[in-house]
């Protein structure tokens, strides 16, 4: 893959990380949301495979974190609903 699209990748992570926190903002979305934690996760592993190829240590960390945080927030969804 070509630093361009890596870069591409990045921004579209970037672009669902914070539309996911404007949501939220704004009232579109609640925090219980699975739309809400999935543009996290999404956007998470976007930024994680941009950080990866920068080798951006600090970026790629925060972005596995804010992944499972989002994994953990489908999965209290999830059992809440069964």
């Amino acid at each position: 893959m070509t630093d361009k699209r890596y870069d591409q990748i990045g921004w579209l992570g970037f672009i669902l990380i914070i539309s996911a926190y404007l949501f939220i903002t704004l009232k579109f979305l609640d925090v219980s949301s699975p739309v809400y934690h999935l543009l996290n996760l999404i956007g998470a592993l976007c930024m994680v495979a941009n950080a990866k190829h920068k080798d951006a240590k600090p970026l790629l960390w925060l972005n596995i974190v804010w992944s499972v945080i989002a994994i953990i927030g489908l999965l209290q969804i999830k059992s809440l609903a069964a």
